[in-house]
């Protein structure tokens, strides 16, 4: 009896483990996004002696190299609204929003620019992320914190969004759906 017993426990571990190593493996296999609440946040840590800047200060101005080797330098976007978004490829937040991200830079194309600042990540790191995700839009790594550092970011998934004057309207911490995204890019353009 004790042996039969012993017997359906070790089947009933050994069912359960396949079960959990079979969800794991095709989250992993498939690159599934992880489910976040909105709003989510993910602590960085940032040295910077600059003061945070605030909405109404006109944004930081920064040159960087996005991924196909163009130079995106932020004073030059004027004209335009700008969506700046800063993140990481390890960030589980960031990966749940960037289809959605992805999705409003091609919506608001011609209207408003997305650029993504990859928050101490280096090219071939960032590469690899925005190939897998088919993202189309500038991004733009920030291995030495440097573009990080002038806008005080010590959360991510940030936002930062920009009048076509380069002026910050709005700063957001964490995941933002879809509407809420939206809802920020629509007030810029009036």
């Amino acid at each position: 009896m004790t042996s039969i017993r012993v017997r359906n426990a070790l089947v009933l571990v050994v069912t359960t483990l396949v079960i959990l190593v079979g969800v794991w493996a095709v989250q992993t296999q498939f690159g599934a996004a992880p489910t976040v609440q909105p709003g989510a946040v993910t602590s960085v840590s940032v040295a910077s002696d600059v003061p945070a800047p605030t909405v109404g200060d006109l944004a930081a101005d920064f040159t960087g190299t996005a991924l196909d080797g163009s130079t995106v330098t932020l004073s030059e976007l004027r004209g335009q609204p700008v969506w700046l978004v800063f993140q990481a490829t390890w960030c589980a937040d960031c990966r749940a929003e960037a289809p959605d991200v992805a999705t409003l830079a091609t919506t608001y194309a011609g209207r408003a620019q997305v650029v993504s600042v990859y928050v101490g990540e280096d090219a071939a790191t960032v590469k690899a992320y925005a190939d897998k995700l088919s993202l189309t839009y500038p991004q733009v790594p920030d291995q030495s914190q440097q573009i990080a550092s002038a806008y005080r970011v010590m959360g991510i998934p940030s936002h930062f969004f920009l009048d076509s004057s380069g002026v910050i309207r709005s700063i957001r911490v964490g995941v933002l759906s879809p509407a809420d995204a939206s809802a920020e890019l629509d007030a810029l353009l009036g």
